[in-house]
């Protein structure tokens, strides 16, 4: 491959298969994409069905930012209409531009919001998202937010059937 974001998504994807522990498998896959997306922070989490917010689970942030679970909600109210769309489409990612006069700035201060979605995803249930905050654009290729959607697929697949859940 030479897309570094389906690279890192694939092998994320066969950590997250493979590793006995899928907390650690997950944020190492996250760790990789935020790289590879020269993302600023980058989260796993539960789109709501009529898409009014994300209930992040884990994150990754650049920097000295905290990384590990997130229990933060995102609304999603300010860009509704763009998701909407999206919810409607069959596309796997959206790209959102963010603007700094927006009210989504607050929480989500990046130049570009990428949400990229499960293929497995039921309409009335929660849908699994990949979210990355960018500086700058990136256009993603279609074989990277397929694989980004194998990785939530695998993550999702772990999750349900860890002891516990």
């Amino acid at each position: 491959m030479a897309d570094p974001v389906s690279e890192a998504a694939i092998t994320g994807a066969a950590l997250v298969r493979h590793l006995d522990d899928v907390r650690f498998a997950t944020l190492r896959a996250l760790r990789q994409l935020l790289r590879a997306l020269d993302a600023e922070r980058i989260a796993i989490g539960l789109l709501s069905p009529n898409g009014e917010c994300i209930h992040e689970e884990l994150v990754w942030v650049s920097g000295f930012g905290r990384c590990g679970e997130s229990e933060r909600v995102v609304s999603c109210s300010s860009f509704s209409d763009e998701l909407l769309l999206w919810l409607a489409s069959r596309e796997d990612a959206v790209s959102i531009g963010i603007d700094a006069r927006s009210p989504a700035w607050h929480d989500l201060p990046c130049d570009q919001l990428l949400l990229v979605r499960s293929r497995v995803a039921e309409r009335s249930q929660p849908s699994p998202v990949l979210m990355a905050q960018l500086r700058g654009g990136v256009r993603l290729q279609e074989s990277a937010s397929h694989a980004i959607s194998i990785l939530l697929e695998e993550y999702t697949t772990r999750r349900a059937s860890a002891p516990g859940k």
